[in-house]
């Protein structure tokens, strides 16, 4: 997926639990949904560093020590993990194997049922993020716990 359908998909399955979040947990988890991509920017190759737990976990640290010395709620690091998570889930069903275990295991995985670059899933993965997000910070249902 692109970096819009990341953050629509981030949204979408986490906006139903916005009561219990709250609002800045999935903000921050839509914002940390592009984060594996990084390896694009950093010219690695693609989803073999950055697109697996042991990443979700480094991650999730650094957050954690990042939002103590800025004074921003410890826990709002989990909403690292949860969307390197959810990036990880989605980048699943494309095309492009990889391993989710590295460094545990090299298994590469990939459920093949779309290109990652597909214009309308990527899309609907963005507007239905989004339309979700707005429903229920304004008030919609809610999954409760």
């Amino acid at each position: 997926m692109n970096r819009l359908g990341h953050i629509g998909f981030t949204l979408l399955v986490l906006s139903p639990f916005i009561s219990k979040l709250g609002i800045h947990f999935i903000l921050f988890a839509a914002i940390f949904a592009v984060l594996p991509d990084i390896d694009i920017l950093l010219r690695m190759k693609h989803r073999e560093y950055t697109h697996n737990i042991t990443f979700a976990v480094l991650v999730t640290i650094v957050a954690f020590f990042l939002f103590r010395a800025m004074r921003v709620e410890e826990l709002l690091a989990l909403s690292a993990f949860v969307a390197i998570i959810i990036h990880i889930f989605a980048d699943s069903f494309t095309m492009q194997k990889f391993p989710p275990f590295f460094p545990f295991s090299k298994k590469r995985v990939a459920f093949r049922v779309f290109k990652s670059n597909n214009p309308l899933i990527n899309a609907s993965s963005f507007i239905l993020g989004f339309l979700s997000f707005v429903y229920f910070a304004s008030g919609g249902g809610y999954v409760g716990f």
